[in-house]
């Protein structure tokens, strides 16, 4: 039994099923250090539900923010809306991938991978849990020349992940969909940074509605960490020598945070890499894990932890054996419309049945093996080929949609509620507002038909 356990007063009113959540979550917070007093705020605020954050675009200034905001503590790029009546998913502003809309708390780890500061290296990063890519899209928005590997394990999770890596307009990515071991087993140690946002118990999604009270029970939060463990073995695996691993979960159980950062340091070649702002966040004498709780924070709680790699050599990943080389099949042509939409031809391109994907010239040579996904350039139905939505939102890399057209507020509105708008272009356009792609209309005869995908559409307010 924990400490806290046997302070709990069972007579204070609380219905049984309260009572046995306070008792199961004061287990499971086992030695983390909490009064009585706070714990019950605690486990109050746990069942609240906390509005989403927005996490800023690095370019975005402070004065250029439109909505009403305080910062969020512990990420520079955060902010947390202070009118409760304004509804931030939809602005132009969110419609124009400004920002982005999570729980402040999941920024901890972007604050442990250090995803709001200007990179000293092109690091080359691995994403290892990444769906549904709100800590993707951030650590791309980051990358700058380096690269972005969010492998995401679950195929059904894919489409979601590689929407919100779209929408920040960047290429410097591919999507995978492999086993964290067998990932290991096919790259090797490579990574400058290894985000491990492993599936946890979580508990901080109860006041969202989005778990069950299992979330505090022991037989959920062993489980939990016997799983985390497989994938963070991997991940030590994944880093090259002075790489860095980020543990990141959405509970409060030590089993699943502190214990798990003491297994990783007993561990030969692992050792802790304080993030010195985050210091006030510290949770145990380990110098590199961090908590954010609901009752103090103004967020749904998160837990983050930052490791190094000292091994002093990088694991070669093994070589395929007893494995036939799938014979090289002939490269499909590429449709000369690519020249009219983007100016010119794609140098690095790989078509994947009805869709062209196309990466930097000097993404890592095993890119194209292991993506399932990545930057689309174009997709074909039946037989005609039509430049992809994603490739519309580029904001940097070579190819980047040749016509554009500029639209007002009013404009805007209505392109992004689905309805053609004027254009005296011909052709392919790119619909931009205040310079920021929106999607692409093809236009002809004074009119631009809408291909803004249905997902993408939404109805803007005004003001």
């Amino acid at each position: 039994m924990s400490a806290l356990e046997g302070t709990l007063d069972d007579s204070d009113g609380a219905s049984e099923a309260d009572a046995d959540l306070r008792r199961s979550l004061a287990a499971a917070l086992g030695t983390v250090a909490i009064s009585a007093e706070e714990f019950a705020a605690f486990s109050a605020a746990l069942l609240s539900r906390h509005r989403n954050a927005l996490r800023y675009r690095s370019e975005i200034d402070r004065p250029d923010i439109s909505l009403p905001v305080r910062p969020v503590d512990w990420y520079s790029l955060g902010y947390q809306c202070t009118d409760p009546d304004v509804r931030p998913s939809r602005t132009l502003d969110y419609a124009a991938g400004d920002y982005f809309i999570q729980d402040a708390g999941s920024m901890l780890a972007l604050a442990a991978c250090q995803a709001d500061a200007v990179p000293e290296r092109n690091r080359l990063i691995c994403d290892l849990c990444a769906a549904p890519g709100g800590k993707s899209s951030a650590l791309l928005e980051s990358i700058g020349d380096g690269f972005l590997l969010a492998n995401e394990p679950i195929k059904s999770r894919i489409a979601p992940l590689a929407y919100n890596l779209a929408r920040t307009g960047i290429d410097r990515y591919a999507i995978s969909s492999l086993d964290p071991e067998v990932l290991h087993t096919r790259l090797g140690g490579v990574f400058d940074l290894v985000l491990a946002d492993v599936p946890c118990s979580g508990q901080a999604l109860l006041g969202r509605g989005k778990q069950s009270l299992a979330a505090v029970s022991p037989a959920q939060i062993e489980h939990s960490a016997l799983r985390a463990r497989r994938i963070l073995a991997a991940a030590i695996g994944l880093l090259r020598p002075g790489g860095r691993l980020v543990l990141s979960t959405c509970t409060f159980a030590e089993a699943e945070n502190e214990s798990q950062v003491r297994w990783l340091l007993d561990k030969d070649g692992m050792a802790p890499e304080p993030i010195d702002r985050l210091a006030e966040y510290a949770s145990d004498d380990s110098g590199c894990s961090y908590r954010l709780w609901p009752h103090r924070h103004r967020c749904a709680g998160s837990f983050a932890a930052s490791l190094r790699s000292d091994i002093g050599a990088a694991v070669a990943a093994e070589p395929a054996s007893g494995k036939k080389r799938k014979r090289r099949e002939k490269p499909e042509r590429l449709p000369d419309e690519l020249g009219d939409w983007f100016g010119t031809a794609p140098q690095r391109s790989q078509v994947a049945g009805a869709v062209i994907r196309c990466l930097p010239e000097d993404a890592p040579s095993w890119a194209e093996s292991i993506s399932v996904a990545g930057p689309e350039l174009a997709y074909r139905t039946g037989q005609t080929w039509k430049p992809s939505h994603e490739a519309s939102l580029r904001r940097s890399g070579a190819l980047r949609g040749v016509q554009s057209i500029e639209v007002d507020d009013s404009t805007a509105r209505q392109y992004l509620s689905g309805q053609p708008i004027a254009c005296g272009q011909t052709g392919w356009c790119v619909v931009r507002h205040r310079g920021r792609p929106l999607g692409w209309v093809k236009a002809s005869r004074g009119t631009g038909k809408n291909h803004l995908p249905v997902a993408a559409r939404m109805d803007v307010g005004v003001g």
